[in-house]
This record gives C-alpha cells, structure tokens and sequence, in this order.
C-alpha cells in the first residue's frame, strides 16, 4: 500500500487528495483480497507428484498517469495465490486479478509392499511380517524347544521321488532323510547244492566165516581181521576145512559239497520315507517368540516339525505329535553253505590171504572178492591140545569207487532290521 503526502495548495486540495488516496486504499484492499485464491489441492501420497503449478498472473490496474499494479503471484499447492499490487499515484487502478489455483497434485503410487520375512514394516500400517494383513501366505512358527532339537522344518513324507527343498518353500536345506516301514517284497533263493564222489574212503577191517567143511556151509565161526597186518589165531572146536570172506565194510570218507547259481534277496523297501528342509530366514517378526515362515504346500506337509536322534518323547509344548523313521538298515540276511551227509554205500574189495603157520608164509589160501569161499588146507602142526588149529590170515583192503552222499540244501535266514533311528515331532 503506498501513501502520498498532500499538496501544498491548501485544505481544500488536501481534502481532495486525501478523499482520492482513501478511495485508492479501499480499491488496493479490496483488491488484495480479491488477489488471494484459496486452493483446495488434495494432499500427495507418499512418494505422490508435486503440486501443480500456479495460474497466469493478473494485470495490475491502470493508473492515472502512473505504472500499473505488478503482477499477482500465483497460488501454490496448498497456498493462496497474492493479488497484484495497487497502481501508483494518480487515479487509482483497479486491483490486480487474483491468480488462478494450481491444480491439486497428481496421485502418487501406493504404498510399499509388505516383504513378510525381513522384520520391516514395508508398507507403513505399523504390523510387520505375520502381523500384516497383507502376509495371509505365512504363519508363525514355534520356535525349537532346545534339548537338542533341531527346527522348525518343512517336511514331505511318502513314497516316491521325494520334495526339493527350495527357497520358495522357505526352508531351502535339506536336513535329513529317513525311513519307515522296511519290508522285503518277493521271494528269496539261494544256490543249488550238490555232493562230489566219497573221498578218503577206508578199509579198515574185514570179516571171514570159518566152517568146519570145505563147501563153508552150515554154521560157521567168525573172524574180525584187521587190514595191512599178518594176524595169527588158534581154533578150539575144530581145524577149519573152509572160510569165506564175510564183509569189508568201507569206513570214513566224505563227499566234496558244491554250489551253482547266485544268491537272490529281494531289495530292501520302504513303506514311508520323510524328508525335511531347514534354514527358514532368521530374522522376520510378527510371531513373538516364533519365526513367520511361509504357509506349505503341497506336496509338502502343512504340519512344522522338530528332530532329534534316537527314539525319544517330543518335548512339552506344540511339537507334539511323534513320529519314527529310521536312516540306516542291518541286513543279516544269508543262504546257509551247501552240505553233504556221510558217504553211504561204500564197499572195499582186495584179498584175504590164509595161512597154515602163524607168521603168514604156508600153505596160502587167496580169496579175491568179498563172499567167495575156498577150501583150507589141514594144519601140519597142530598144536597141543585143547587147540586144534593154528593159523594166520593176512587182509589187503581197498575202497572200491562207489558210494555216494546226499546234498543238503542251501537256506535262507536271517532279517531286516531298521536302525539309527530319527524322532520327529510335529505341531498338529
């Protein structure tokens, strides 16, 4: 507002410029207020586009004989705009025009996405993580009891090619692998069994029937004879006339087992394995004292787990639900060695050789087979009676090849048996 000091020219020309300058004040007032332009810009987003800019600026009034009123200045986002200045002295000039409203700021983007597994309240509405409304994908997960039990873990169980533990399920290592249920489907064969000829066969004795006649009838007295020694005896009844070579029973020996084909067990399976998947992010919120983790799907369990090894109780608390799997087997399963009984139906052969004196060297009588009968010589120095024969006899044995052993069978014993095992304890 500009004030200008009256003429000199007397009270009337003062009254005159004075009526002149108060009508110039009330002009430059009202057209201050007219200069002001309320501007009702709606208020930016976060990260929001600045307020537009202000309108053209107004034109100052003419005045009499003077330079116009400046420019009004335009209004900003949430400010007025300022209305141009009066015009100098002389006739007052109309206010200047009121500036036109800048446009309300563009909207801004919304706001940050919630990341549900960094602690950080990303989008402002003061809940983190499992907090926020906008993580209906996640849950909060009780943290590991302590003990020595290893969790939470995402867990897959089942038959088949098992999960991959991956990022997207949260819990990216693969912890542990285990079994249940071992079972042996199918049928179990061992080799075949056979025996070999009877070895080591001996002719350890024979046996002769003495008869007091040459065609060895009726009944005789018998002799055991030892083998490989010249052997004297004496008779009492009467001096023999025949013998017949009774028996060379074989004695010992065995048969050489042998084996053909393989050892066939069937496969250990498994009816029910788990794997588990560790290393959720350490550090999301929204859970107190738990961990925010991604809701599973499937192929994976929905449940949460802990482990520990052995068999052992779940510990007090979520992690209730138990379960056993096993990461080791000890398959005692074998085929029993091929076997083979004592030789049967063995012989001996070879001779029997008599004498009439007792150091096996007169009169020779030679039997060759077993059963065959030879008259005897009369003994040509009997001795003092009450004997009435002295001899001697001298038995060569030999096994003959025949004979033969029965196979015993190769069978299967043994079992599966599941080890190292693994407690697993799940919420419900």
């Amino acid at each position: 507002m500009v004030f200008h000091d009256a003429p000199r020219g007397g009270r009337g020309a003062t009254a005159g410029v004075i009526g002149r300058g108060i009508a110039a004040v009330l002009l430059l007032t009202a057209a201050a207020a007219c200069g002001r332009s309320e501007i009702d810009g709606g208020e930016s987003f976060d990260d929001g586009g600045a307020a537009g800019r202000a309108g053209g600026t107004s034109t100052g009034g003419r005045g009499g004989g003077a330079s116009g009123g400046s420019s009004g200045l335009g209004g900003g986002a949430n400010s007025s705009g300022v209305g141009g200045s009066a015009g100098a002295s002389g006739q007052a000039g109309s206010g200047g025009a009121s500036g036109q409203a800048g446009s309300s700021g563009a909207s801004g983007s919304g706001g940050a996405t919630e990341n549900c597994s960094n602690g950080i309240d990303d989008d402002r509405d003061g809940n983190i993580d499992c907090a926020d409304a906008d993580c209906v994908a996640f849950t909060c997960a009780p943290r590991a009891p302590g003990g020595g039990w290893v969790g939470p873990l995402a867990i897959w169980h089942g038959a088949g090619q098992p999960a991959t533990c991956t990022g997207a399920n949260g819990f990216p290592t693969e912890v542990l692998n285990a079994m249940s249920g071992a079972s042996t489907p199918g049928a179990s064969s061992c080799p075949s069994c056979a025996c070999g000829d009877p070895q080591g066969v001996s002719c350890q004795v024979s046996t002769a029937a003495l008869f007091n006649n040459d065609t060895c009838s009726g009944q005789g007295g018998f002799l055991t004879i030892a083998q490989g020694v010249c052997s004297a005896f004496v008779s009492l009844m009467y001096d023999p006339a025949g013998v017949r070579w009774q028996a060379a029973p074989a004695a010992g020996g065995a048969c050489v087992p042998k084996s053909s084909g393989t050892t066939v067990f069937p496969p250990v399976e498994w009816n029910d394995q788990v794997r588990a998947c560790g290393d959720p992010v350490p550090n999301p919120g929204g859970c107190g004292a738990g961990i925010c983790v991604p809701k599973q799907k499937a192929p994976f369990d929905q449940r949460l787990c802990v482990y520990q090894r052995g068999d052992l109780a779940c510990p007090a608390g979520p992690y209730s639900e138990k379960s056993v799997y096993f990461t080791g087997v000890d398959d005692t399963r074998t085929c029993s060695t091929c076997a083979c009984s004592p030789p049967t139906a063995t012989t001996c052969t070879g001779s029997m050789k008599l004498y009439t004196d007792q150091s096996c060297s007169v009169d020779e009588t030679t039997l060759s087979s077993v059963l065959e009968c030879s008259a005897l010589a009369p003994d040509p120095t009997p001795p003092s009676p009450p004997y009435m024969s002295l001899r001697s006899v001298r038995y060569t044995g030999i096994a003959n090849a025949v004979g033969y052993c029965t196979a015993k069978p190769s069978t299967p014993s043994g079992q599966v048996i599941p080890t190292d095992p693994i407690t697993l304890c799940c919420t419900r």
